[in-house]
């Protein structure tokens, strides 16, 4: 009898060690496993995630706000593009789903209608708050490497510059056509057949045509 309860106990504490090993951590609110980034789309979401994961803010008690700028050329940091444009709005979206106190500051103030519809957000620094409140700012870089696109993303204090969140990211897309990036497009010169013969391929031509070839 002594025997089986021991053995009964063994069996007991084997188990519970065994399936402690198997408990997974429980994942952050709106955070997804890490995927490998083969679109936009996913890096966008790995960014947001390493920012959640890795911030040194306290969401409990940090009331700070979060202003998202538009993302930037590594090379010229006073130029975006629509590529640029497209991540910071994203950021604005992905951050607030994953718990952030994110703000709007372009906001004018008021609701303008006209023929082309109703607006409320503007770039037009007249129509803003000169001041709003703000603790931390989102910035953003892009870069083509190759055939890739390297970001790099940080949320700084306003006031020191202080890091206090950063994630980075390489996906094997190109995208230099949204960054304005892309090489100089070649040409080639199409001929008829007379213009061929009057061996004129090389100069000027009144019967030829040029066509880019991307």
């Amino acid at each position: 009898m002594f025997k089986f309860l021991q053995i009964s106990i063994i069996s007991i504490m084997s188990m519970v060690v065994f399936s402690g090993c198997n408990v997974q951590q429980p994942k952050l609110a709106g955070t997804n496993n890490y995927v490998n980034p083969t679109s936009l789309d996913d890096a966008i979401d790995n960014i947001a995630n390493e920012l959640r994961i890795g911030t040194t803010l306290n969401f409990k008690s940090d009331k700070g706000t979060i202003a998202v700028t538009s993302f930037v050329d590594l090379n010229q940091l006073s130029k975006t593009t629509q590529f640029g444009r497209i991540l910071g709005e994203s950021m604005i979206s992905e951050l607030f789903k994953r718990g952030f106190n994110v703000s709007e500051f372009r906001g004018q103030g008021a609701i303008s209608v006209n023929k082309h519809g109703e607006f409320y957000i503007t770039r037009n620094v007249r129509k803003l708050n000169v001041e709003v409140p703000n603790t931390y700012v989102l910035v953003g870089t892009y870069a083509q490497i190759e055939d890739k696109t390297l970001l790099n993303v940080r949320i700084l204090d306003n006031k020191t510059g202080k890091v206090i969140a950063s994630a980075r990211e390489i996906y094997d897309q190109d995208y230099c056509v949204l960054s304005q990036n892309c090489g100089k497009k070649r040409i080639i010169k199409i001929v008829t057949d007379q213009a061929s013969q009057m061996n004129c391929i090389t100069t000027f031509c009144p019967t030829t045509r040029s066509t880019i070839i991307r």
